[in-house]
């Protein structure tokens, strides 16, 4: 009984004593002091960190500007710059942004005629007279025909019978059929194909073998040769003739001179020598 009480005191001494020794010893262990064995081993000190470097700088690489070619656009509204777009790279064109069109039409047969030294906008230029056919059912003045076409034209004008057909005007002669000048006046219901168009001033003229008509709402009605008015063929039967110098061609008492126009031969209706 002795012995068991001793050994409880013995026992409960020592727990008093690790209870105040506790403390300490687990402070030992937490900091790895070293002062009680089967502690842990001392954490190694920490490592000095080195301090970042910069990276060594490189010399920048020189790497060649690619070169592109400038696109050739096109302009807009004459400028050299394309507002739409904003592209400044190329030159700015100071012309002036107008609309030109080159493709106008520009008349010179106006109402304007000459002889001799007044010359108007036509300049004289003499060239070769070739006769001028137009189509195989067109005949020049004078040509005989022993019977006309079927489809002939039979018309009365001032107490006359006359016939048309193809542009020529008929009359009956020694049994057939003479061509003449058609008189002045008369009307027809159509022109053959392949007339001119001649423009004196306001007026519009039509032209088919030597004969000059203006359209009147009922049919083309035959008028004098128009002073002004320039044609590109002359009938068979034109006279070459010498006027104050100068070589005039004469068809139906009416005078041509000859002339060029856009590059062309025609021939220009001129009042008679001395009007």
């Amino acid at each position: 009984m002795q012995t068991s009480l001793n050994y409880k005191s013995i026992v409960l001494i020592a727990s008093l004593a690790l209870a105040i020794a506790g403390p300490q010893y687990g402070m030992a262990q937490r900091f790895n002091h070293g002062s009680v064995g089967g502690g842990r081993p001392a954490a190694s000190a920490p490592r000095a960190v080195a301090p970042s470097r910069p990276a060594p700088s490189r010399p920048a690489e020189a790497r060649p500007v690619e070169q592109r070619p400038v696109e050739a656009r096109p302009t807009i509204n004459g400028g050299g710059r394309n507002v739409g777009s904003h592209d400044y790279s190329r030159p700015v064109d100071v012309r002036p942004t107008v609309n030109v069109r080159n493709n106008v039409t520009v008349r010179n047969n106006v109402n304007v005629y000459h002889t001799g030294a007044y010359r108007g906008i036509h300049p004289y230029d003499y060239h070769p007279y070739r006769p001028y056919y137009w189509g195989p059912h067109w005949h020049p003045l004078g040509f005989f025909l022993s019977a006309l076409a079927s489809d002939a034209i039979l018309f009365s004008f001032n107490n006359q019978q006359y016939y048309y057909d193809d542009g020529c005007f008929y009359l009956p002669s020694n049994g057939g059929y003479s061509v003449i000048a058609p008189p002045i006046g008369a009307v027809v219901a159509a022109l053959p194909p392949g007339y001119e168009t001649p423009i004196v001033g306001n007026d519009t003229y039509y032209y088919f073998g030597g004969v000059f008509y203006i359209y009147t709402g009922q049919g083309y009605q035959v008028v004098a040769a128009p002073p002004g008015a320039v044609v590109y063929q002359l009938p068979v039967g034109a006279v070459d003739q010498q006027i104050n110098g100068e070589d005039i061609l004469v068809y139906d008492n009416t005078y041509y001179e000859p002339i060029s126009q856009d590059g062309q031969d025609a021939y220009e209706v001129v009042p008679p020598p001395g009007q």
